[in-house]
């Protein structure tokens, strides 16, 4: 196993790993649920809901591909 000098120094200087922290998280699924509850206050129609939610999933994926691919290209440096 590697300790945690062997770790960093893999990584190189400046390097920070992707990664959300709890407070980002839960504000996002306070989003969404506010988003949806709003929805239902609203009465909006159970296939409109489902739409808006294939809409967040995709926008998400995308953002994440998005990241991803900025991360990558910070390795060819």
């Amino acid at each position: 196993m590697m300790n945690e000098e062997e770790e960093n120094e893999e990584e190189g200087p400046g390097r920070v790993p992707l990664q959300f922290s709890i407070r980002a998280l839960l504000g996002m699924a306070v989003a969404v649920a506010a988003l949806f509850g709003m929805l239902r206050w609203l009465e909006v129609s159970p296939q409109a809901s489902a739409i808006i939610l294939i809409i967040i999933v995709v926008a998400v994926a995308a953002a994440l591909g998005l990241v991803v691919a900025i991360a990558a290209g910070d390795d060819e440096e």
